[in-house]
């Protein structure tokens, strides 16, 4: 069975949606993590490969193109492939469809690194030869990561400590609770008037347990709906983002 496209359904309940009766930013990321988790057990690369070297996956960046965000009491699917893998990155891709209709809403671009868990560095990804077979160069109708740089100025900050439930299997915060410290900073009223329409997050350092983290924010030029923000603890950056937003 040819293994280089992997399809992950699921149905979203009023559980897990919003306010506004879609699926949050950072439910739908999680559904993108562990669509690429599946993934890359269905290929042999997964958890229990990468322990047998001492290492884990671990989410570098990401950016997510959505036309239609979705919405409650619907079915939908993910597709995924890996794109392309070296020996520090593999970027695998993403297709959000309506699985009743088959319409495209969305499209992912993620790039993923391995880390040795005893060091906390990179560890080669060319090892993962079940991974690097699998690549395969399909098309892909969203835009692929810019560059995120450091705030120069804020708008504005909030700060958070790092609970028990922010933590994950390799001792760090997750990415859904930076998404959902990030998405936190505008009011419910903002949301009630606007939609994401694509988001970029990059990582760059790992926080933990009990730290303070500090969110800091600025809005782009002319009121055009695009803010970068940044996530740090004890002064060094965690990571950096943009997000998009246009009027419903």
């Amino acid at each position: 069975m040819d293994m280089k496209l992997y399809t992950n359904e699921f149905y979203l309940t009023a559980a897990e949606v919003n306010a506004q009766c879609e699926m949050p930013l950072s439910r739908l990321v999680t559904l993108i993590i562990d669509t690429a988790t599946g993934h890359a057990n269905a290929l042999g690369g997964g958890y229990a490969r990468m322990m047998r070297d001492n290492t884990s996956w671990v989410l570098s960046r990401l950016s997510i193109d959505i036309l239609r965000m979705p919405s409650v009491n619907h079915q939908y699917r993910l597709l995924t492939w890996v794109d392309s893998l070296n020996r520090l990155y593999s970027d695998r891709l993403f297709e959000l469809q309506d699985a009743v209709t088959d319409e495209t809403i969305g499209w992912a671009h993620t790039t993923w690194m391995a880390i040795d868990m005893d060091s906390r560095r990179p560890a080669d990804l060319t090892r993962i030869t079940e991974i690097a077979d699998a690549a395969v160069r399909w098309e892909f109708g969203g835009g692929k990561s810019g560059r995120l740089l450091p705030l120069k100025e804020a708008d504005g900050e909030d700060k958070y400590v790092f609970k028990v439930s922010d933590i994950d299997v390799n001792r760090h915060v997750t990415t859904r609770r930076y998404i959902d410290i990030i998405t936190d900073i505008f009011p419910l009223g903002h949301y009630e008037h606007n939609r994401i329409s694509r988001f970029e997050i990059a990582f760059k350092h790992e926080a933990r347990y009990g730290q303070e983290g500090l969110t800091r924010w600025h809005s782009g030029p002319d009121g055009d709906g695009v803010f970068d923000t940044e996530t740090s603890v004890e002064g060094t950056v965690c990571n950096l983002s943009k997000i998009h937003f246009i009027k419903r």
